[in-house]
């Protein structure tokens, strides 16, 4: 039934079985800063060639290299700065071209077809009548038979019946049959009685219409004996498109049983005998007519053909030929959807291939982190006739395979070029990156540093420059010179990269030089709410007071968002150091968050004081907030924290007063509430520090109701968690 495409329901499919191979992902994509991936991480890819970049990605750079299809990735969206993200790293998607509005349908308003049908019909006082095109009830890419019988090929075959030398009215004839015929896709019997189409080119153009409706009604072993037979026809179009449709008939009878009740392939049912017809029957039709009507559909099926017939080789050369090679006239689809066929129907079942472009992006994917890895060093050595055209490719594989999988980063240096072309592509970008990269892994920070310099000048293609800012950055982060990345004649304005580094690792130093001298007002205001929160949570209390004198008096309410690390809508201002107690809704009274800062700058251990610090952290959402959330080893923001001292929880807070027997009633009875509420609803705790058996919070749940029964919190709780 399918004639080219599978159905949105089998790629789905498709692209859930081959996850791992794949850069599929859920809904949810968030950034990992980091340029160094060993494993799969669709929605953290880097402009060089990489392991751990989607597959898809891969094959885009080493197409913009060729220019087949230039590297433009969309701009950002709301969506994807709210998620954290910035040019780089980057979701696969963002390469993908966004279609433009009148792209969007298959069938746009005022289809100039049905004008033309209409235009034909009207000096022969035929009506077109009210019929839908049985083609036109397929959703966009899905695969059917049917899919052809729609206004355009109505159209052009009675164009042709017009043309035809023929009575009238036998033309008539097969024209109301062809427009009876647009309605369905299934016809019992004849569409015309033989008999009324006695003439010639009457006769071989009704039997082109039944085969056309055995075709779409499925019988493909009548279609193709009818096609056949009207390709004996003398009439230029009739003969071509027999010939074609010969072809298409067997591929259809082909794949008549390959597939289940999910649209899935079952490649051990093909029909092989048609499929050999098939694949005769188009490359005859690229013979006849190299510059015919179908030329890009048969190339296009022949990919089909070589796919079902599980002949890789052959699909390789396919997909090479038509990524690299072919006229847009030439290919049946657009580049970016010969991408995301390939990658479906190609890399992510062969591990040898014929063409060095695509061996490349399979060999990336076949390096990322196995145990054991399932590329050898043997297969890959085995690999280099394949390369024997493009060595510095195979130079470069044999760098990563070091790299990446032996992690041996002297060896990948030798397999590298030391000399930076003025003009970087995306392979000679990938070059530099990796001789970095093999730099740093061998703890050469000045040599990497060094190279990353000497690169930022040079990169020109898109979302490189955003890549080497991100590399330095982090360079500077993990070789201690965190400073250089904010000094006055940093090259590195990528704000994201910032923000990681001043809400992560930045010291009070370095985050009081920000506020000071910070050319971007986000930049300033975020340094400054780092500085006040960590100096808060980590007990500099005298600190903050200082700190605290440089917040105006009306402190800006602008959400910092994702600048703090926040996703989505939930984010914080610098308003909210002024808090003032007044959100206290359980009855328990605190003073200001400067004045609980100094209550317990005085006595570390102010029971008041504790509790209030708590208070301040639960009624401003604080628990679990981005600045407390460790970064994932090796990405940027990892390395420790000049901020000394152990971050303040609240459960801490609360048994450090429940332990303290000169509490005051009221204070203990408050802290018990609120540390046996720490696990409510669920028994999982909420507050941050250590957590505590069930059996400690039922003692604290009897401590309150027997101890502080008559307080408003010994009367208010009912069970504990």
């Amino acid at each position: 039934m399918r004639i080219g495409f599978l159905s949105p329901l089998a790629l789905a499919l498709l692209a859930g079985i081959s996850q791992p191979a794949l850069a599929s992902s859920d809904d949810s994509c968030y950034p990992d800063w980091r340029v160094s991936h060993d494993s799969l991480d669709a929605c953290s890819n880097q402009p060089f060639l990489s392991p751990g970049n989607d597959s898809r990605v891969n094959l885009r750079l080493l197409l913009a290299d060729k220019k087949a299809a230039p590297l433009a990735p969309n701009a950002l969206s709301e969506d994807d700065l709210s998620q954290g993200f910035g040019p780089v790293p980057f979701p696969a998607y963002r390469l993908v071209p966004i279609p433009a509005a009148n792209e969007a349908s298959d069938n746009p308003p005022g289809n100039s077809r049905t004008a033309e049908l209409e235009t034909l019909l009207q000096p022969l006082g035929i009506p077109r009548g009210d019929v839908t095109p049985a083609g036109d009830a397929f959703l966009n890419g899905e695969g059917s038979r049917c899919r052809s019988n729609n206004e355009d090929s109505a159209t052009t075959f009675i164009s042709q019946v017009i043309k035809a030398d023929m009575p009238p009215a036998e033309r008539d004839l097969l024209i109301k049959a062809r427009l009876q015929l647009l309605g369905t896709c299934t016809w019992e019997g004849q569409v015309l009685d033989a008999q009324q189409t006695s003439s010639p080119n009457a006769q071989l153009l009704r039997t082109y219409l039944q085969a056309a409706a055995d075709f779409y009604s499925g019988r493909f072993s009548d279609a193709e004996r009818g096609f056949a037979a009207a390709s004996s026809s003398e009439l230029p179009w009739l003969k071509e498109t027999a010939l074609y449709m010969t072809a298409r008939a067997s591929l259809n009878q082909a794949q008549a049983e390959a597939f289940d009740q999910y649209d899935m392939p079952q490649l051990d049912h093909v029909d092989k005998s048609a499929l050999g017809d098939a694949e005769a029957g188009f490359l005859g039709y690229l013979k006849t007519y190299p510059q015919g009507a179908y030329v890009a559909s048969a190339h296009g099926l022949l990919r089909r053909v070589h796919w079902l017939a599980n002949d890789d080789d052959k699909l390789a050369a396919d997909f090479a030929w038509q990524l690299t090679d072919a006229s847009d006239a030439q290919r049946n689809v657009s580049v970016d959807e010969l991408v995301e066929e390939a990658d479906l129907k190609l890399l992510i079942g062969s591990s040898r291939l014929g063409d060095p472009m695509l061996q490349a992006v399979r060999d990336l994917m076949l390096m990322r982190t196995q145990n054991p890895p399932r590329l050898s060093r043997e297969d890959l050595d085995k690999q280099k006739a394949t390369f024997a055209n493009e060595p510095a490719l195979f130079d470069y594989l044999q760098a990563v395979y070091a790299l990446y999988v032996e992690h041996q980063p002297e060896n990948a240096l030798k397999h590298l070029p030391r000399d930076v072309p003025s003009n970087l592509d995306y392979f000679a970008f990938s070059q530099q990156t990796l001789r970095a990269l093999a730099l740093e892994a061998q703890q050469d920070w000045k040599g990497a540093e060094a190279l990353w310099l000497q690169l930022l000048p040079l990169a020109k293609q898109p979302l490189q420059r955003d890549q080497l800012e991100l590399a330095l950055a982090m360079n500077y982060e993990r070789s201690g010179q965190l400073a250089k990345v904010f000094a006055a004649d940093s090259p590195i304005s990528a704000k994201q990269v910032r923000y990681i580094l001043l809400r992560n690792v930045a010291g009070p130093e370095l985050l009081r030089q920000q506020i000071a001298q910070a050319s971007d007002p986000l930049e300033r205001q975020t340094a400054q709410f780092v500085l006040l929160y960590k100096d808060l949570l980590h007990g500099q209390f005298a600190t903050f007071a200082e700190d605290f004198k440089q917040l105006p008096a009306q402190a800006p309410e602008d959400k910092l968002g994702t600048s703090l690390g926040y996703v989505y809508s939930a984010s914080q201002s610098l308003k909210l150091f002024q808090w003032n107690g007044d959100k206290a809704e359980s009855g328990y009274a605190c003073p200001s968050i400067l004045h609980t800062a100094g209550m317990l700058q005085a006595d570390a251990k102010n029971p008041q004081g504790l509790n209030c610090f708590g208070e301040f952290i639960l009624r401003n959402g604080l628990d679990g907030m981005p600045l407390e959330q460790a970064r994932a080893a090796g990405s940027l923001g990892s390395t420790a924290s000049d901020f000394k001292g152990e971050t303040f929880s609240r459960l801490d807070g609360y048994k450090l007063v429940i332990g303290n027997p000169k509490a005051p009633k009221n204070d203990k009875a408050y802290a018990l509430f609120r540390a046996i509420n720490c696990y409510a609803p669920a028994g999982y705790n909420s507050c941050g520090g250590q957590d505590v058996e069930p059996a400690v919070r039922k003692a604290w749940f009897r401590q309150l109701k027997s101890g502080f029964a008559d307080t408003q919190w010994g009367k208010s709780l009912q069970y504990y968690w």
